[in-house]
């Protein structure tokens, strides 16, 4: 079974909230599901803004098509006019009398409830779940709002069982599946990973990391910051994390803008800092609600100057909760600031997970424990790694000087005097840390060889991979970006027939920092209008 249902109305109608709840039901009978929503910068308005749920009994990773879809549930009659020519069935007020059955029990609102009645009678999915779900959305509100929109679906269902037959059979599949949002995993991934300090300001499509870290952080000793700007946040964070604890903040371009001058800062006072940044459409305010992945040039040199740190974008919503882990280690172990880069269609969409605590590994780095004799100790000692002794404040003796300023092993400023030579010594220093880092870099997810091989990093892998299911197709999917690991894959890559960049920017940003390493790029297949690929566009644009 492989079902797309879209649910589309006005924003304020209750079509995240019916989306939500659906999958929510799905994901309990044990399927597959992934939901991604489409709506606009305003509260309220935007009457066609959608919610798209793709249910199946197999494994799958992505939205599927925009193209067609198996159920339209349209809760106004501009979403009925705007999608009704793609889909295989409708629900509507046409079909079923949502708004009055509704207004019957109290408030036309609740003619979302009516619609989801309509769907279960389509598909033949059994009301009790629906009502159980509606105990869980709406108990903690009250038990006379919980009690209406059940009597609201109990009439509906009966209404609608009498216009239509099922054209399928939804029951239960197998046992309860976890289903979450890809900032919800990021977020679950840190506290997992240890993160003990989170700040951010608001900003979309980073904000759902704040929202689930503010709620659920306090309860696993994770103290959660909304300071005045990004500014402050990720200051807070680099602070946070010299006094000793993994610390992080989270934002999406034009935050991380004012974040590049501290973000050079950490990387001066080798302190490990990982910061998410989450891609929307640019520049400047640009699309603050759809997607884009055209921050990859950003977040390669986000400050000025040459230092080191590490860009990883996690390719799937599951891998989401392991990649913050990768992250902070990274970030520890080389004393160096990390970026998780990742977008809107990562973040906001939702997808079932398995989750498994025994594979977050904590590695914190050479942490000097011991008392060190003052005198003797150098912060910034030159080491074949580039790595040196970190002492946390309060270890005995291990007093030191941490300063934007150039400066020598003991961390004393240079810059009142020309010698070079310190200079030279200390940036070979930092910049060592590169090669080491990059054999911790794993190389891309490689399928196939010889034919053609698509090639795309971050969330646009989502539906590449449902896509080389059907079609067979190689693929090369990058999650760790810079820097780049060091195997085979470019000699993999040149000896597929056709090498084809799939990316949701205009240049073709990725494809350009393939090409300049050695990979033969022959297309591109670019899109940069705001919504992800689909796997109908993708049959179409390979």
């Amino acid at each position: 079974m492989d079902l797309t249902i879209r649910i589309s109305g006005a924003q304020g109608e209750g079509v995240e909230t019916t989306g939500r709840s659906l999958a929510s039901v799905f994901a309990r009978l044990g399927y597959h599901v992934f939901g991604y929503r489409q709506y606009g910068s305003i509260i309220k308005g935007n009457p066609t803004m959608f919610y798209q749920i793709r249910v199946s009994d197999r494994k799958i990773y992505s939205h599927g098509r925009w193209r067609s879809f198996d159920v339209l549930v349209a809760l106004n009659d501009a979403a009925l006019a705007a999608y009704r020519g793609s889909a295989r069935f409708v629900i509507s007020e046409r079909e079923v009398p949502m708004s009055e059955i509704a207004a019957k029990h109290g408030n036309r609102i609740m003619r979302n409830t009516a619609a989801l009645a309509a769907l279960a009678v389509l598909i033949g999915l059994d009301p009790r779940y629906l009502e159980e779900q509606i105990r869980r959305e709406f108990g903690e509100r009250g038990e006379k709002i919980a009690e209406a929109n059940i009597a609201v679906l109990e009439d509906a269902y009966a209404a609608a069982s009498g216009r239509f037959s099922p054209a399928a059979s939804v029951g239960k599949l197998g046992e309860p599946r976890v289903l979450m949002s890809g900032a919800e995993a990021l977020a679950l991934g840190s506290v997992m990973s240890g993160m003990k300090f989170y700040a951010a300001y608001p900003m979309t499509p980073a904000s759902p990391i704040l929202h689930w870290l503010a709620e659920w952080g306090p309860k696993f000793g994770v103290a959660v910051v909304q300071p005045e700007d990004e500014i402050a946040a990720i200051n807070m964070a680099i602070g946070a994390a010299y006094a000793g604890v993994r610390a992080a903040t989270g934002t999406s371009g034009g935050g991380f803008d004012l974040m590049h001058e501290a973000f050079g800062l950490a990387a001066m006072i080798e302190t490990p800092v990982v910061v998410f940044l989450a891609q929307r459409g640019g520049p400047s305010t640009g699309l603050p609600t759809e997607t884009e992945q055209s921050d990859f040039f950003m977040a390669l040199s986000p400050a000025h100057g040459e230092y080191p740190h590490a860009v990883i974008a996690p390719r799937w919503i599951e891998e989401g909760l392991y990649a913050p882990a990768k992250a902070f280690n990274i970030a520890e172990k080389y004393q160096v600031p990390v970026i998780v880069l990742v977008d809107l269609y990562f973040t906001e969409s939702l997808s079932t997970v398995e989750f498994d605590p025994a594979r977050f590994r904590i590695e914190r780095g050479e942490l000097v424990k011991a008392p060190v004799v003052w005198e003797e100790y150098k912060r910034y000692k030159i080491t074949a790694s580039g790595v040196s002794p970190r002492a946390l404040p309060g270890t005995p003796g291990g007093m030191h000087i941490a300063t934007s300023d150039e400066h020598d092993e003991r961390g004393d400023v240079i810059t009142e005097r020309h010698v070079p030579e310190v200079r030279k010594a200390m940036h070979e220093k930092r910049m060592r840390k590169l090669v080491k880092i990059a054999e911790e870099m794993e190389p891309p997810l490689i399928q196939g060889d010889g034919g053609v091989a698509a090639v795309a990093w971050g969330s646009t892998s989502m539906p590449l991979l449902d896509y080389a299911e059907e079609a067979g197709i190689g693929l090369a999917l990058f999650r760790d970006l810079y820097p780049l690991p060091r195997d085979s894959w470019v000699e993999r890559l040149n000896s597929a027939k056709e090498v084809v960049v799939v990316e949701v920017n205009y240049r073709g940003q990725f494809a350009d920092y393939l090409s300049a390493r050695g990979v033969k790029v022959s297309r591109r297949v670019l899109k940069w209008w705001g919504e992800p690929f689909s796997v109908d566009e993708l049959r179409e644009w390979l």
